[in-house]
Formats: structure tokens, sequence, C-alpha cells
């Protein structure tokens, strides 16, 4: 009862517009003082503190920070040119070169929506020019950009492993497995869509210009080598990782390709530091109401439901709470929310938590492009000055693509389990 009444406070804040971490906030300080127990108010604030004062969490402002810096400079220009000299002269190879650019961003950012505003203004134009329609080119856009969110060092990827205890290096791998997976089936829709409305390919280029764009794009390059080099190379942490991740790209943006001047720094890091205060106070206020419901044993209600159901309907029931969840909210308060609840319960009925956390953000992702109010098409419709349902209508596709790779990663476990077990054991 008591947990009801606080979902029921959260839920009723939340439809009325109030900020999400004030809601969570609100309702269970309002559960505390009515229902109980009876709690000081000192030990609801200790229990806020620890709930952000977790070594691994620090590596999201910093990875926050660094996108921000990547996102203003030149490392995005670069890394599409180099993937168009790549595979440029393939049936659909601007479109194929546009999702691995995403993907690389990612590989770099870790947040979706960076990839969005960076990498969409240079290829829309582009795909525009060579026989792409407007639809399929933003759709493409906006749900390649989901890639960072699974593609390593991917922000929710992060909170789900903080908020469960999981280990990050292993997370990161199963969400690399799922991401290429979702590279591969929207590069083969490309193709597919270039073939049907015959769209020519480019030249080929030649040997020097692939070598020059290489050269172009080393110092962007540097960036995933050192991310995932120090991380699983024993020399960082993923906090650490992240720390130097930021150092690397200011320093490759006001030093080597000098799009940034160094004061330009500190307005990049305003809005940076809104969103990570705003992310550490939500993740606090989603600890103390994660808190209350452990304490009236909800995870434990929920694990001795879920043990009667079989493992692909716990499966199934677990995405389409999560799906739904990123169609209304944004992903890492659904990750902050959600995830600590759902965890115990689904690793109560034998699911490894590695890939519970890939499937979990892969529905999220999938989310960010679902309407009604997926964040993706909101940052489509104002990047690309399109009508919200011309947006809507580009996507479509795309999701039903997303769907059928969620439905191979979560049914086919071994799809995103054999790599981390593989490098960790």
């Amino acid at each position: 009862m008591p947990a009801a009444i606080l979902l029921s406070a959260a839920i009723a804040l939340i439809i009325l517009s109030f900020p999400i971490f004030l809601a969570l906030l609100a309702a269970t300080i309002m559960t505390f003082e009515t229902v109980g127990p009876p709690m000081p108010s000192r030990v609801l604030a200790q229990r806020m503190v620890e709930g952000v004062n977790v070594f691994a969490l620090l590596a999201v402002p910093l990875f926050i920070f660094a996108a921000d810096i990547i996102g203003r400079g030149q490392i995005g220009r670069r890394l599409v040119a180099l993937m168009e000299a790549l595979v440029g002269h393939l049936r659909g190879g601007l479109a194929i070169a546009t999702v691995l650019a995403c993907a690389m961003f990612g590989a770099i950012s870790g947040i979706g929506a960076a990839a969005v505003v960076s990498i969409g203004p240079i290829v829309y134009p582009a795909l525009l020019r060579a026989g792409y329609d407007r639809g399929f080119a933003v759709g493409l856009i906006l749900s390649a950009s989901t890639l960072a969110m699974m593609i390593p060092p991917g922000v929710a990827m992060i909170l789900y492993s903080v908020q469960t205890s999981t280990s990050v290096a292993r997370v990161f791998l199963a969400g690399l497995s799922s991401g290429v997976l979702f590279v591969i089936l929207i590069s083969a829709w490309a193709y597919i869509y270039a073939v049907r409305n015959d769209i020519r390919s480019g030249e080929r280029a030649g040997l020097k210009e692939v070598g020059r764009r290489l050269l172009g794009s080393v110092w962007a390059l540097g960036l995933p080598v050192i991310i995932f080099g120090g991380i699983y190379g024993g020399v960082f942490t993923p906090t650490e990782a992240a720390a130097a991740a930021c150092v690397y790209a200011a320093f490759v943006e006001t030093v080597i390709y000098r799009q940034i001047k160094p004061w330009q720094l500190i307005k990049i890091s305003q809005p940076s530091a809104i969103m990570i205060a705003t992310l550490l106070i939500l993740i606090a206020a989603g600890s103390l109401m994660t808190w209350y419901l452990t304490l009236e044993r909800v995870p434990a209600q929920i694990a001795a439901v879920m043990s009667a159901i079989p493992t692909e309907g716990v499966l199934a029931m677990i995405n389409v709470v999560f799906l739904m969840a990123g169609m209304f909210i944004d992903p890492n308060s659904a990750v902050i929310v959600l995830a600590p609840l759902i965890q115990p319960a689904a690793m109560a009925v034998g699911l490894d938590p590695v890939h519970l956390g890939a499937v979990l953000v892969f529905n999220l992702a999938i989310g960010m492009i679902t309407p009604p109010f997926g964040l993706n098409i909101f940052i489509g419709i104002t990047t690309f000055r399109l009508p919200y349902l011309t947006v809507v209508k580009s996507v479509m596709p795309f999701i039903g693509l997303g769907i059928v790779a969620l439905l191979l990663i979560t049914y086919i476990p071994i799809l995103t389990t054999w790599l981390p077990r593989a490098v960790h054991g």
C-alpha cells in the first residue's frame, strides 16, 4: 500500500508537469511523512548524498563535457569525410557512411542527441543532393544517432551499471555488440533503399584521397583508442578514461584543429554544468525513492511475481515497460528509476545482468525515436526545421528495424554476452 501511494503520487506529479526529480523527491518525502516509517530528515538527505557518492558515476559528467566539446568542434565533420571516402563508392554509400560516422561519434561522445546536432547538419544536405528522400534522410540520421547510447561510452550504460552494481566494462562490451548489430541492419536497409530507388553510388576515392582524409582524422580517431584501449588495456578505469577524453578532446579542438578558442571552453562548460546538475539531482532523488521501495520489499515482490512467469514472458514484459518508458521520459530518468526495481527481479529468474543492461538500453534507444514524445523526434524538428508529423513518418521504418534488432538481442542472449565473456571470462 505505501509503495502504491508513492508511485501514484510520483506519476500524478509528472502528469502535472512537475520536473521528474521534484516529482520523485516530493512523492517519497510525502510518503515517509504520511505513511511512514518515521525517518529523520537528515537520514533522507544522507541517502540522497549516498546515491551520488559513487566513483564510477564521475564518468557521466566528464563524458557529457567531452561530448559538448566534440559537438562544437571539427571531429564530427572529419569522421564523416573519412567514412564517405571508405564506403561512398558502394550502393547506398553515403547513407552507410552516415551510419558509420554516427557510430564513431557515439564511440567518443556517449550521447545520442549530440550526434544529431553535430552530424545531422553535415550529412542532411548531402543526402538530399545524392537523391535520397527527405524522410529517409531524417529517419536515418535520427535512428543512427541512437547508436551513441549503445556503443561505449554510452551514458545510459554507465548509469545502468552504477544503479545495478554491474561491471561497467562488461556492460560496455554488451552494448557494443548490440550497437554493431543495429549498424548492420540500418546499413543493409540503406543499401536496399538505394537499389530500389536507383540511387547511384559516388566515385571510388583513390588511395591518396583516403590517406589524406585518414590523416585529417587521425586525431579524432585517437579518442576512441584512448577510451577503449585505456579501459580494456587495464590503464584506466572508466572514470579515468572519461577524464582523459575531456583533456584530449579539449587539446585536439583548441590546439590541433583550432576550431575552438581556449576561452570558449568556459562557455561550452555552462550547458554541460546545467545538464550534469540536473542529472545528479535526478539520481539523488531516484536513489531515495528506490531506497524506500526496497524498505517496502517491492523488488522482492516483483521477483515473486516474475518467478511464476516463463523467462520469455519476463523478457517480453521488460521490453514493453522500457520501450514505453523511453517513449515518454528521457532515457537517463528511465534507467535511474526503473533499473534498480527490475534488475533484482530479473536476476531472480536467472537473467544475466549484463544481457539485461543491453536489452534495457536498446529499448530506451528505440524509445528516443518513437512517438509521441521520443526525444530525438523533437531534436529533429529543431535541427531540420520540419513538422512533427513529417519527422514521425520518417522514423517509422527505422523503428521497425530497431524492433527486429531488439528481438534478436533479447531472445538470443549470446549476441550480447559472448564478447564480455570472451574478454573478461
